[in-house]
């Protein structure tokens, strides 16, 4: 924490981090509000009503708008588990996105979660779950270019190492979720090239004191990030806790994981083909499952430092650094000389107050 600190930006860069001083140009005095490095969200499926898999571009425009509103300056476009024709169509639409620009929170890339996930852990996902094949990834990178930054799969399924090694060998960060992996299928993961894991706790084969899954595998390893989903309703404010205590929040990377109905009312929401209940920040299918959440990153932010413990540089630099560093982003996660100008201002609740993408403000509350 820098007190009565000062951030200099020219152009889309920071010039300066430090104590106040004299500057030649604007000045913006935001008093006692907290400047920090603009969220960056790795998982996050859909917003407001509109989801990265609708079949049109606008959608994910209008995902990147209201995310700005949350403090998110980037963002990966995450898909989940449908049809091959659907899933290479979505991914194309993000290139053209992200060829084109948005007026919000920038599209860093795109998220693969699924279709290559146990069926035993499917949760939510609709079932067009299958094996991946050489032929199926191919024609995936094909689609995406060089935009598909994250892949979640199941490691243990048929052809799960194969397609980590066949991913990892061309940059893609691989994750383990929605998988039923052991200890030990989790640790031989690791060892081909997995390095994350996705929604942390959720979706996955729990810890036992005889059989520690991939969570305990998780826990144990240095080299793994987890991201979790700190809206304290996915998991409890102490295993919240915990996690970052045994990792450390250089390991950890806070996500949202909000999808369609996140933003919407409580109530009963029939969006496409699928209906569901939001109620107290839950989303859940008419049958129990839990869908989603719909709690942004700047609510993971306040309820880590509010009802987890942590203090706030920590609660940041689990939603802003260490995302940025799992996806090799050397100029975003960090107010640093020489960095993009993605910067959020919160006030003393926690609440955003303006999220500034490339020097450029692209979101202003008018509370």
């Amino acid at each position: 924490m820098i007190e009565r600190g000062q951030i200099e930006v020219i152009d889309n860069k920071i010039r300066y981090v430090g104590p106040r001083r004299q500057f030649e140009g604007e000045v913006v005095n935001y008093g006692d509000a907290t400047i920090a490095p603009g969220f960056i969200d790795v998982h996050v499926h859909g917003y407001a009503g509109h989801d990265v898999m609708d079949p049109d571009t606008d959608s994910i425009r209008h995902i990147a708008e209201h995310l700005a509103a949350r403090g998110v300056t980037g963002f990966l476009a995450t898909l989940q588990t449908a049809p091959k024709d659907e899933l290479l169509d979505a991914l194309r639409r993000v290139k053209r996105v992200m060829e084109g620009g948005t007026s919000g929170a920038r599209v860093l890339g795109a998220h693969l979660e699924g279709p290559f996930i146990s069926r035993n852990r499917m949760g939510a996902q609709q079932d067009f779950v299958r094996e991946p094949t050489r032929k199926e990834l191919g024609d995936i990178l094909e689609a995406a270019g060089d935009i598909l930054k994250i892949v979640t799969l199941a490691p243990e399924i048929q052809g799960g190492l194969e397609a980590v090694k066949f991913l990892r060998k061309r940059g893609v960060v691989v994750s383990a979720g929605h998988t039923d992996a052991s200890y030990v299928e989790a640790r031989r993961a690791f060892e081909e090239g997995i390095s994350l894991l996705g929604h942390f706790w959720n979706g996955m084969r729990g810890i036992h004191h005889r059989e520690p899954g991939v969570v305990g595998a998780g826990l144990e390893d240095d080299n793994v990030t987890v991201e979790l989903i700190a809206d304290c309703l996915h998991v409890h404010p102490a295993v919240l806790g915990l996690t970052v205590r045994i990792k450390g929040p250089e390991k950890v990377v806070l996500v949202s994981d909000m999808i369609k109905p996140a933003g919407l009312p409580s109530g009963v929401h029939t969006l496409g083909d699928r209906t569901y209940s939001l109620e107290e920040g839950l989303i859940k299918l008419p049958s129990g499952i839990i869908a989603g959440s719909s709690s942004g990153l700047d609510e993971a932010v306040r309820n880590m430092v509010e009802k987890v413990g942590v203090s706030l540089p920590v609660a940041v630099l689990m939603a802003t650094d260490t995302p940025a560093r799992v996806l090799s982003l050397d100029e975003k996660g960090r107010l640093e000389p020489g960095f993009d100008a993605d910067i959020v201002i919160m006030n003393s609740g926690l609440d955003i107050i303006e999220t500034i993408v490339g020097g450029s403000t692209v979101y202003r509350w008018d509370g």
